[in-house]
């Protein structure tokens, strides 16, 4: 996950160079916490969180009974 300041309505751009050997810190697998901490801080929308607590559902069969509801 790369942590940038998203919620910002400004784009910064910033210079590129050619050294591919310099390790990029944003590059680093960050703990839970720290990306709680950054979607708390409004640094992330949030999206690899929700996405971690939540996908499961996605898998999981829709209940005939729901599924009488809905015709």
């Amino acid at each position: 996950m790369t942590l940038c300041n998203t919620m910002s309505s400004e784009a910064k751009q910033q210079p590129t160079t050619g050294h591919c050997s310099v390790p990029q810190p944003s590059l680093v697998p960050l703990s839970m916490a720290d990306r709680i901490a950054a979607f708390l801080e409004g640094r992330t929308h949030g999206e690899d969180l929700l996405h971690e607590l939540y996908d499961y559902v996605l898998e999981e069969p829709i209940p005939q009974s729901m599924r009488e509801l809905l015709k």
